[in-house]
C-alpha cells in the first residue's frame, strides 16, 4: 500500500497536533512535516516534496494564499488543500485562483479529512499523468486548436461553459487559453470574467495590421491565468466585418495560445458561420428539456449537413435526468457514441455569477466544478468522441 504524504501549515501548534491525531489510525496516510508559517510551509515542501499540503489561510508573515502559489508554481506535483473558517469566502476564493485543489471548513471529522486528502490526491496523479503524457509527445505539439462554442438556444448555458472550461484548462492543466467572444450584439464573456475590456473583437479586425502586440492590447488577462478579447455591442453590419478579419486574428492567437475558446451568438451570421469553417472542434451547447432536446438535435443534423460533423461535441449543461430521461438514449437520437453532460447547480452557478469569478475557480470542489474539470481532461487527452449510427423511440420523440 503506497502512502500519502502530508505536511501540515499552521502557525497554532495545538491545531498541528489535532490535525495529526485525526490522522492517526489512517493506514494509508502519514504526516512527515509542519511548518508555522507560509515562508517555512515553501520550504519544508520544497524539500520534502510531500503529496497534500494541509494549508491555514491565516500565518504570520507570508499567509497561506501567497504560499500555495508559490508551492503550486515550485513543486506541481503537489496539491494543497485549504483549511478555513467560516466567513472566509473571499479568501477562498482567492486561493482556489492561486491554485489550491480543495478546502475543508473547521471544525471537520477525521473522516472528512482524510477523505479530503484521498480525493484530492487521486485527482491530482490523474492530472500529473495527463501532463506526463502530452509532454512524453512533444511530436504532437501543434498550433492552438480552435473550440467554437455553437448553440441556437439562447440562455443554454453557453458563455458560462466556455468560460470555466477556459479556466480548467489554464488552472488545472496549465495550459495557454485565449477566450474570444464574438457575439457582438449581447456578449457576457466579460462580465462573467467580471473584467473592463480595453476594447472589442469588432474593433480588432479593423486594425490596418494585425499581430501580436495589436492582440495585445485588446487583451485582458483575468487572475486565474486566462486572456479574454471581449466584446462591446456593436452595429449589426460589423458581422461582415468581423467575418472578414477573424481569420487573421486567429492565425495570430493559435501562435500564443493552445487552446482559442470562441463564445458565439445563439443567431447564426456571418460571423459564426466562418469560425465554425476554422473550428478544429465545435462544442454544441444544449439542455435536457424536451423543448432545448429538438433544438439541440436540429443544430447537431445542421452541422452535419454542413459537412462539420465530425468536429462536434455534444455538452448537456445544466443537465438533469431525474424525469427518467437517460443519456444513452440522446446520444442515440443524435446519432452520437458520447455525449457529456455538466450538472445542474443553480446556487453555485449563480454565486459564480455574482462575485464575477467562473464556479471553476471559485468552488473547484463543487460536482458543476468537477463535470467540467473531466470535460477539460478529455481536450486535453485529445479523445474525440465517435460518430453513431442507431436512433431510437427517443429520436422519433424528439423528431415529431
Amino acid at each position: 500500500m503506497s502512502l500519502i504524504t502530508v505536511v501540515i501549515a499552521d502557525d497554532i501548534v495545538n491545531t498541528r497536533e489535532d490535525v495529526k491525531r485525526l490522522l492517526f489510525f489512517e493506514e494509508d496516510i502519514k504526516v512527515i512535516g509542519e511548518a508555522g508559517d507560509g515562508e517555512e510551509a515553501i520550504r519544508v515542501v520544497q524539500e520534502l516534496k510531500p503529496d497534500v499540503v494541509l494549508m491555514d489561510i491565516n500565518m504570520p508573515g507570508l499567509d497561506g494564499i501567497s504560499a500555495t502559489e508559490k508551492i503550486t508554481e515550485s513543486v506541481p506535483q503537489t496539491a494543497v488543500i485549504i483549511i478555513s473558517i467560516q466567513g472566509e469566502h473571499e479568501y477562498l476564493r482567492k486561493a482556489m485562483a492561486a491554485g489550491a485543489s480543495d478546502y475543508l471548513i473547521k471544525p471537520f471529522t477525521s473522516q472528512e479529512l482524510a477523505d479530503t486528502i484521498r480525493r484530492v490526491h487521486e485527482k491530482t496523479k490523474k492530472r500529473q499523468d495527463t501532463l506526463y503524457r502530452l509532454q512524453q509527445a512533444p511530436e504532437e505539439a501543434t498550433p492552438g486548436r480552435i473550440v467554437v462554442f455553437f448553440g441556437s438556444k439562447g440562455g443554454a448555458g453557453r458563455s458560462t461553459l466556455c468560460c470555466n472550461l477556459a479556466v480548467a484548462l489554464c488552472q488545472e492543466f496549465k495550459q495557454r487559453v485565449t477566450v474570444v467572444d464574438l457575439d457582438i450584439a449581447a456578449g457576457d464573456v466579460a462580465a462573467l470574467f467580471n473584467l473592463s475590456l480595453p476594447g472589442s473583437i469588432a474593433e480588432l479586425v479593423r486594425e490596418p495590421e494585425i499581430n501580436e502586440e495589436i492582440i495585445k492590447s485588446y487583451e485582458v488577462t483575468h487572475l486565474t491565468g486566462v486572456r479574454v478579447i471581449g466584446a462591446i455591442p456593436s452595429r449589426e453590419e460589423d458581422f461582415a466585418t468581423v467575418a472578414a478579419g477573424i481569420p487573421a486574428v486567429l492565425a495570430v492567437l493559435k501562435e500564443e495560445a493552445d487552446y482559442v475558446l470562441i463564445d458565439t451568438s445563439p443567431v447564426l451570421n456571418a460571423a459564426v458561420a466562418r469560425v465554425l469553417d476554422l473550428a478544429d472542434e465545435i462544442v454544441v451547447v444544449g439542455q435536457t428539456d424536451v423543448v432545448a432536446l429538438r433544438r439541440l438535435k436540429a443544430d447537431v443534423e445542421f452541422l452535419n449537413m454542413h459537412q462539420l460533423g465530425e468536429k462536434i461535441r455534444v455538452v448537456l449543461n445544466n443537465a438533469s435526468f431525474e424525469a427518467g430521461l437517460k443519456l444513452v438514449d440522446i446520444e442515440r437520437s443524435l446519432g452520437l457514441q458520447e455525449v457529456n453532460s455538466v450538472a445542474a447547480d443553480p446556487k453555485t452557478a449563480h454565486m459564480a455569477a455574482n462575485k464575477g469569478i467562473p464556479f471553476v475557480a471559485l468552488n473547484k470542489g463543487s460536482r458543476v466544478a468537477q463535470d467540467v474539470i473531466r470535460l477539460a481532461e478529455r481536450f486535453v487527452a485529445k479523445e474525440v468522441p465517435a460518430k453513431g449510427e442507431r436512433r431510437s423511440l427517443f429520436g422519433k420523440l424528439l423528431s415529431g
